[in-house]
C-alpha cells in the first residue's frame, strides 16, 4: 500500500555513521523526515537530536519503536548487534535499512531474512556502491552486452592512512565482515547470475605487524572462482596514506569497464614541485551522493510500498557466504568452497 505522507524514520545508532545517516534523512531527503534518535551511550541521542532538530531521543532501541508514527527505521549500531535490531524492527512492523554487514553468521542471516519476510516489510541493506554513478554506470554496461562475457573482475578497498585505530578495539575479522564485504556485494552484483564456488583468502598484519599476534589483521587479498568460469579478486588495506582509494574493474570477451578513483576530480596541478591532484580523504566525502541516494531509494520504496529495489537480506546473505569463506580459507591456508 503507498503512502502519501513523507516517511518517519527512526535511527538506531549515533555514532559516526549513524550520525551521518541521520544528517542525510533530516537534511538532505525530501520525502522522509527523521523523528527519533536512539543509542545507549549516555548523550549521544540527546547530543544529535539536538544537533539535527529531532524532538525524541532515547536510550533503548525498543523505546523508539514504540513511537507513534514511525515507519522505518535505519540501523547504524556496531555490527554484531545489527540482526537483533533488524529482527526486533521487523516484528515491530517497521521498514528496515541495515548498515553493513546485516549479520555476522549465516544463521543470523537468516534470521533477519526471515523476521522482515514474515513481517512482510523491507530490509535493505547498506552496500552504497550500487548508488555510486561511476558503478552504476558500469553495470548498466554489463547488462546491455557491451564488454561481452565477464572474464576477470577486481574490487577494492583501501583505507584511508595513516591508520590510527586502536587494534585491540577492532573486532576480530573486521576486514572481511565489514571492509571486504562492500567489494564482495560488488564484485556479486556486476557479475549478475554467477555464483560463487570457491574462495582463496590471504591476509596478514603488515600496517600493525605488532597487532598480529592478536589476531588483527590489516591486508588481504581474495580470489574468487565463479560457476561462469570467471575469475575475480578483492583486495584491502587499512592505510593508503594517499587517500580513500575505491576502484573496481570488470574485463571481459569483447572489452573492460574501470570504475572509481581517488582523485576529487579531474583537475591536476602542474607546478615547480611536480603534478599533483586532491584525493578523497573520508567515505562520507567520497560516496555522499551514493549514501544520498541508497536512502532516497530506500523511502520512496517505503513510500510506494514497492520493495524490489536495493540491496536485500539475500544480498547480504550472499556477500557474507564469501567473507566467512575467507576467513575458513584464511584458517587453513588453503582454498575452499563457498558453502
Amino acid at each position: 500500500m503507498s503512502r502519501k505522507h513523507p516517511v518517519n524514520i527512526g535511527l538506531i545508532g549515533a555514532g559516526r555513521i549513524g550520525s551521518f545517516h541521520g544528517e542525510t534523512v533530516a537534511r538532505r531527503l525530501v520525502d522522509a523526515n527523521l523523528v527519533a534518535i536512539a543509542d545507549p551511550a549516555p548523550g549521544a541521542a540527546e547530543a544529535l537530536a539536538a544537533r539535527l532538530d529531532v524532538e525524541h531521543a532515547y536510550s533503548d532501541a525498543a523505546q523508539l519503536l514504540a513511537q507513534p508514527g514511525l515507519d522505518a527505521v535505519i540501523v547504524a549500531t556496531p555490527a554484531r548487534f545489527h540482526t537483533n535490531i533488524v529482527v526486533q524492527a521487523a516484528e515491530a512492523g517497521k521498514a528496515v535499512f541495515c548498515e553493513k554487514p546485516m549479520a555476522l553468521t549465516l544463521d543470523e542471516a537468516e534470521r533477519a531474512i526471515a523476521a522482515a519476510r514474515a513481517a512482510n516489510v523491507p530490509l535493505q541493506v547498506g552496500f552504497n556502491r550500487r548508488w555510486d554513478p561511476a558503478f552504476a554506470q558500469a553495470r548498466a554496461a554489463l547488462d546491455a552486452g557491451k564488454i561481452g562475457t565477464p572474464q576477470l573482475l577486481r574490487s577494492l578497498t583501501r583505507d584511508p592512512g595513516p591508520f590510527g585505530g586502536d587494534p585491540g578495539r577492532i573486532p576480530l575479522w573486521t576486514i572481511f565482515y565489514e571492509t571486504l564485504i562492500h567489494d564482495f556485494d560488488t564484485l556479486l552484483w556486476l557479475n549478475a547470475k554467477a555464483h560463487p564456488v570457491e574462495v582463496h583468502a590471504i591476509a596478514d598484519a603488515l600496517v600493525r605487524p605488532d597487532a598480529r599476534a592478536k589476531g588483527f589483521l590489516d591486508t588481504a587479498v581474495v580470489t574468487i572462482r565463479f560457476d561462469n568460469g570467471s575469475i575475480a579478486v578483492a583486495e584491502a588495506n587499512f592505510s593508503a596514506l594517499y587517500g580513500y582509494d575505491i576502484r573496481g574493474e570488470v574485463f571481459g570477451s569483447g572489452g573492460m569497464v574501470t570504475m572509481g578513483d581517488v582523485r576529487r576530480s579531474s583537475m591536476t596541478l602542474f607546478d615547480a614541485s611536480g603534478v599533483s591532484s586532491d584525493t578523497w580523504r573520508r567515505d562520507t566525502e567520497h560516496f555522499v551522493g551514493a549514501y544520498t541516494a541508497q536512502l532516497a531509494s530506500f523511502a520512496k520504496a517505503v513510500q510506494r510500498g514497492d520493495f524490489t529495489e536495493g540491496p536485500t537480506g539475500e544480498d547480504a546473505r550472499c556477500a557474507l557466504r564469501i567473507a566467512l569463506a575467507c576467513i575458513d580459507s584464511v584458517e587453513k591456508g588453503v582454498p575452499v568452497a563457498v558453502k
